[in-house]
């Protein structure tokens, strides 16, 4: 029985997949994560799109990894080579988000989203709480 115990410790101890980040850290670093497709110009630092649409092909500076396909060993080790920062595009918001969070938890830093909105994510309206329907008294 000890034997047993002993080697499943070791396979979910040597599991790449495994999400290596408190989700308070995530959390933390979601606040900045995201770029407007308007200011990829002015970037001067090195980086590397990585498409995740299987239609790819929009930008010069970039690698096509489909989001199914994003946790394969072999595209793993191509983004473990990319140097400088990864914008992570598809045409589905959503997409780019879900792909960021799997790549932030398997403890890839240096990672954004980049986004086709000229303000993503960004909470433009003043709260106001409805006030035309009330507990009656």
């Amino acid at each position: 029985m000890l034997v047993v115990l002993t080697a499943l410790v070791l396979v979910r101890t040597f599991n790449h997949n495994l999400f290596t980040r408190d989700a308070s850290d995530a959390v933390a670093a979601s606040g900045n994560n995201t770029i407007a497709l308007a200011e990829l110009n002015s970037l001067q630092a090195n980086y590397t799109i990585v498409e995740l649409d299987d239609n790819s092909g929009k930008f010069e500076q970039s690698i096509s990894i489909p989001y199914a396909l994003i946790l394969e060993k072999t595209n793993r080790m191509k983004l473990e080579s990319l140097e400088g920062s990864i914008y992570l595009f598809s045409e589905s918001i959503e997409t780019s988000a879900q792909a960021w969070v799997i790549l932030n938890q398997l403890g890839f830093d240096n990672v954004f989203i980049l986004s086709n909105e000229q303000e993503p994510e960004a909470l433009k309206y003043k709260f106001q709480p409805d006030t035309s329907v009330g507990p009656e008294f």
